[in-house]
């Protein structure tokens, strides 16, 4: 069997070694970063280009570039979208091309490439569950938890149960902390578990609750987003 393992923090990356075969890592940030990427793809964005300062993305939109931006789950005000899935529209983001800051996620597919520069990176949410289980059957999977600063998120966790969840036919967990969230996933109660998470009183307090049972919804879209990193730039690109 291939195997897949969860990595509940972007900072444990360097820990987990190469998995036996092809590898693939699945960056989930479901409160919000991955599923507005998923959704920006899904309504026709051509390319999403993740950064990890702000000083970059403030760069960028100061050249006329599309910027998104959030940090502490608001949108920073040079740019034209935040990180709400709700805002990449098809009239919004049809065709174009968008520079993306985040609090953790956009970090975290960076760090992917830190600890292995020829790392496959594939962006995963529940809003793409279904696509991404087929995209890994036939490879070795971690699934890596974008969570909050370097802490464990659970609903990132959660996911790492999900993708388990649609692959045990053929993959068998590597290690204990797959083991150890399998059994607290539950798909008909995933909305009430994720509100009693660490992440869901910063969106009651910010007043972004609208795309809340969306980002847990499974299956709204059907794209993979893919990263990859150029070697003399440094820069990273997902396209679809």
């Amino acid at each position: 069997m291939k195997e897949i393992d969860l990595i509940l923090s972007p900072l444990l990356i360097p820990a987990y070694p190469a998995l036996e075969g092809e590898t693939v890592y699945v960056v989930a940030d479901i409160l919000r970063a991955s599923t507005t990427i998923i959704t920006a793809f899904q309504n026709g964005a051509k390319r999403i280009y993740p950064l990890e300062t702000v000083p970059e993305a403030e760069e960028k939109a100061a050249k006329g570039y599309l910027v998104g931006a959030e940090r502490e789950v608001r949108r920073l005000p040079f740019a034209r979208f935040g990180n709400d899935p709700f805002e990449y529209t098809t009239e919004a983001v049809k065709g174009q091309e968008i520079y993306f800051t985040t609090t953790n996620g956009t970090r975290t597919i960076k760090a992917c490439f830190s600890a292995n520069p020829d790392a496959e990176v594939i962006v995963g949410a529940f809003s793409n569950l279904s696509a991404v289980a087929d995209f890994c059957r036939e490879k070795s999977v971690y699934a890596v938890a974008a969570g909050w600063k370097g802490k464990v998120s659970l609903e990132d966790a959660l996911f790492g149960a999900a993708l388990y969840e649609r692959l045990k036919a053929t993959h068998r967990p590597s290690s204990d902390a797959l083991r150890m969230v399998t059994p607290l996933y539950d798909e008909s109660n995933l909305i009430e578990a994720v509100k009693k998470s660490d992440h869901y009183p910063r969106l009651v307090r910010a007043e972004k609750l609208e795309s809340f049972e969306y980002c847990l919804t499974p299956d709204t879209c059907s794209v993979v987003p893919v990263a990859r990193l150029f070697s003399e730039s440094k820069e990273i690109v997902l396209t679809v």
